[in-house]
């Protein structure tokens, strides 16, 4: 009897500029504890084609537990709900998703100032500049206010402002917070605006897809699997389909080092 296999592409990884960066990065006297970051876990890179094929430039803001599983940003709930709107746009692979900050965070109030910190930001702009370098992106999407400063150092560069890519600010994907200011509504509504701008400056989708906006929540094939070509190799479908399976232990150590999984039933 024949063995069933699966059929999983993965990420084979990142090429020139991006293969260089990945290899010489800042370490944990950049990124230390003591200014609220979770050093001990190491950096976190991208999510999609650090090839130099992305259309599409995604800056979003710090890895947390479920991607120091994955080794891939924006791949928990966050991630699933930013796939679902990227693929709205089209993209389904020619898509660059980064950070902007390499490693994940404890403390807000202590990380958050030092976004801009000479080290972190030289860092930051040479994967910007990486990502621009073989012209090919037509649109950006920042998520949430790191984001958005991100790129507003970036664009006051001389690399900077030679891109002519459109952007377009966005709230965090999970920006709606139970008992918060902003609803699941104010989210959609903010996102639909942000579908409706950049859609018309978009030649070169994966797929020509009409665009069809939000509702008042999320639709289940609004939150698809993240596709396995943005992981590595032998990830599992649950961790791409599924959301909060990994997260800060009862008891968390320093820097909130213990994690916990739970795979799902």
């Amino acid at each position: 009897m024949e063995a069933e296999m699966r059929n999983d592409p993965f990420d084979t990884g990142p090429t020139g500029a991006f293969r260089t960066l990945c290899r010489k990065y800042p370490d944990d006297t950049v990124y230390p504890g003591a200014n609220g970051f979770r050093s001990l876990w190491g950096p976190i890179f991208y999510r999609g084609r650090a090839t130099g094929s992305a259309r599409l430039l995604v800056i979003g803001q710090d890895p947390a537990q479920t991607e120091a599983v994955t080794r891939r940003i924006l791949s928990g709930q966050a991630g699933r709900r930013v796939q679902g709107f990227v693929e709205k746009l089209g993209f389904t692979k020619s898509y660059l998703m980064i950070n902007a900050f390499l490693y994940g965070i404890y403390n807000q109030d202590m990380a958050l100032p030092h976004l801009n910190d000479p080290a972190i930001q030289a860092y930051r702009h040479q994967w910007l500049e990486a990502a621009f370098a073989p012209g090919k992106i037509e649109a950006v999407v920042t998520f949430g206010t790191p984001a958005f400063e991100a790129w507003t150092a970036f664009k006051a560069t001389p690399a900077g402002q030679a891109v002519t890519a459109v952007h377009q600010r966005a709230l965090h994907p999970t920006a709606d917070k139970p008992g918060g200011p902003i609803t699941r509504k104010d989210l959609l509504d903010n996102w639909n605006v942000a579908l409706k701008k950049l859609q018309p400056k978009i030649q070169h989708p994966d797929e020509a897809r009409p665009l069809v906006l939000y509702g008042s929540d999320f639709k289940a094939d609004e939150l698809p699997e993240i596709p396995s070509q943005d992981f590595p190799m032998g990830l599992q479908p649950w961790m791409r389909s599924t959301d909060f399976w990994a997260g800060m232990s009862p008891t968390p150590g320093t820097e909130r080092a213990n994690i916990s999984i739970v795979v799902p039933s």
